[in-house]
């Protein structure tokens, strides 16, 4: 099967320590490789985000996970199996990341998502990406690149169009840093079903 020649593109981009704008499930979001500083402080530059608020990750697998986190408790991967891919952010111990990155903190915010051309561009690419909405800070988040602002647009290096996403609610981010794990962010996932997860799987552990 070919591969799509904005995957291609896109990766080509990352490499060269550019900035991209893909869709996910939820909304579109800014992208650039991780390891790179240059390109993740181009990320903060852009969209006008505060410093002291770190970007998550996408990732093409659970594998990934190893790359970028440690210490990660059981129950993150109790979630995954149940909400990735999906619409949820999940905060673990970062391990080997950029300070910038992860705002001076330890930790890292990590997903997978559920959109077939970013998953191609993320296998491709063979690694995390660190992505943020495709927004000016404060600003709503875009569904598709004719939402996006004049300004921004301008900045970014490669737009990678796949028309409207599901969005606009964002995915919800869940701390399991901590214990008890707690909700940074409502998102498209409830705090109310999170909040059975962590139950369900405490009576699992209970019985076992």
């Amino acid at each position: 099967m070919e591969t799509d020649t904005r995957v291609i593109a896109a990766v080509d981009c990352l490499k060269s320590g550019g900035i991209i704008a893909v869709p996910t499930d939820t909304v579109y979001g800014i992208g650039a490789d991780p390891f790179n500083a240059n390109a993740v402080q181009k990320l903060y530059t852009i969209k006008g985000r505060p410093e002291e608020k770190p970007i998550p990750l996408v990732l093409g697998s659970v594998e990934d996970v190893k790359q970028v986190a440690q210490n990660i408790p059981n129950f993150f991967y109790h979630l995954t199996e149940k909400f990735w891919p999906g619409g949820l952010t999940i905060i673990v111990e970062a391990k080997n990341l950029l300070p910038q990155l992860t705002a001076g903190g330890n930790t890292v915010g990590l997903r997978i998502p559920n959109q077939p051309l970013l998953m191609q561009i993320l296998r491709e690419f063979a690694g995390p990406l660190a992505i943020t909405s495709a927004n000016l800070t404060g600003q709503p988040a875009a569904t598709s690149p004719q939402e996006f602002p004049q300004t921004l647009s301008a900045k970014i290096d490669f737009i990678v169009d796949d028309g409207k996403t599901p969005g606009p609610i964002p995915s919800t981010v869940y701390d399991v840093s901590v214990t008890p794990p707690h909700v940074l962010r409502e998102g498209v996932i409830s705090s109310e079903t999170l909040d059975k997860e962590w139950k369900c799987y405490n009576k699992l552990l209970s019985n076992s």
